[in-house]
């Protein structure tokens, strides 16, 4: 039963201190994120392989997926070293559930950003294509096709229907840099012909 005041009443048993710092700073400021211990930088240090292990065995590329996974990785690192009654499992597995939840937000993260991206592109009035732009886009095609590789091509024509560097890489089976090299290198035989 509350008293006379409206407060509540006090508890019984003694209160538990968190183990967690609160998400709120002081005056409602968000908390400012709590840099590595020295045991814990050392402790990150002597496991970081379990980093590229984990993505090797869930087939992820590194260059993709390493930035997000360590994130995970350190989160564990730091509530190994933290709290106590993590102790009875492996470091090993704590961090591998810290790297998938990391890597399930970003999925989770990318659908809901190009989920937005499709609504918005659904709101854009439809333009009627543009006939002399899609024959200057064939002739260009045309003129390449007699100066590249297929491989060349193939970005070439992928980059005219207007996929980003990013998309044709990633359809491409390749790396960015790759792509912008190949490009490049196209280019500069196609100004060099007909400039």
């Amino acid at each position: 039963m509350a008293s006379a005041s409206g407060c509540p009443p006090e508890p019984a048993g003694p209160v538990q201190e968190q183990t967690r710092p609160p998400p709120f700073g002081k005056r409602g400021r968000p908390a400012t994120p709590q840099t590595l211990t020295e045991e814990q930088r050392q402790f990150a240090a002597e496991n970081h392989n379990l980093i590229y292990t984990y993505l090797w065995n869930r087939r992820l590329k590194v260059d993709d997926y390493y930035d997000i996974a360590v994130f995970g990785y350190l989160r564990a690192v730091k509530r190994y070293l933290t709290e106590p009654r993590l102790r009875r499992y492996q470091f090993s597995t704590v961090a591998w559930h810290a790297m998938r939840q990391s890597i399930t937000s970003f999925h989770r993260a990318e659908e809901r950003r190009r989920e937005t991206e499709r609504k918005y592109l659904k709101t854009l009035p439809a333009r009627p294509p543009d006939p002399f732009e899609e024959l200057e886009a064939k002739l260009l095609l045309h003129d390449l096709a007699a100066v590249s590789s297929q491989e060349q091509y193939d970005l070439a024509s992928m980059r005219l229907q207007g996929y980003s560097v990013a998309e044709t890489a990633r359809i491409q089976g390749m790396s960015e840099k790759r792509v912008r090299g190949l490009l490049r290198e196209l280019y500069r035989v196609y100004l060099c012909l007909y400039t």
